[in-house]
């Protein structure tokens, strides 16, 4: 019964509308706190910059991402040296 009872709070949970960034700054221009602006400023900037590097690789190329002690290191791989990747060459 505990499990289904995690399961209804983790649906709901899961289900919580976020504030858009507009509200945000509304909310932080009359309570003086702007955290959780800045906060979602640099999940924003974070975002953007993850996906930009796939629009910097040339043709032939993919993009490849690895994340390791919280930091994302992304480079251009060849699309065949991708495929020799997967199939354990």
């Amino acid at each position: 019964m505990k499990g289904f009872g995690f399961l209804i709070l983790l649906f709901l949970v899961g289900c919580a509308q976020t504030k858009s960034l507009e509200q945000l700054e509304n909310d932080a221009m009359l309570t003086g706190d702007w955290s959780e602006v800045e906060k979602r400023e640099r999940l924003i900037a974070r975002k953007a910059e993850r996906q930009g590097i796939k629009h910097k690789c040339p043709v032939g190329y993919i993009s490849y991402c690895q994340s390791f002690a919280g930091q994302d290191k992304c480079g251009c791989v060849t699309r065949q040296g991708m495929r020799d990747v997967f199939a354990g060459r």
